[in-house]
């Protein structure tokens, strides 16, 4: 089994469990983002975000992460992280009409 691998070299292994495409068109100006899901040796998943969100409190822009016991948790766990940061920076209240492009950018296509 891939976790129990111990090779010259290698410190971890982590393996892509899952890819979901995330449609949010009332708050994101392309209407999506990806999250992908990976497994650890110890059985942990965590999730990440290919979109990032430019913070209020330092102007750095900043994925969304979420951990779980499954890939469902961690979506569920990446999917509240990036709602919670939302919420703290550009609340609906003063963003109605969703986030524009210059609080927003993309991980490069072939980093994620």
């Amino acid at each position: 089994m891939w976790k129990n691998l111990e090779l010259n070299g290698v410190q971890k292994i982590d393996k892509v469990s899952a890819e979901f495409v995330i449609w949010m068109h009332s708050m994101l100006p392309y209407g999506k983002m990806k999250i992908r899901i990976y497994e650890d040796q110890e059985g942990i998943f965590s999730g990440i975000t290919d979109l990032h969100i430019k913070r209020k409190f330092d102007g750095d822009f900043e994925a969304a992460v979420g951990f779980g016991k499954t890939v469902e948790e961690a979506l569920s766990e990446t999917i509240r992280k990036f709602n919670s940061i939302i919420e703290q920076d550009y609340p609906n209240e003063q963003y109605p009409n969703g986030l524009s492009e210059e609080y927003i950018e993309y991980t490069e296509p072939s980093d994620f």
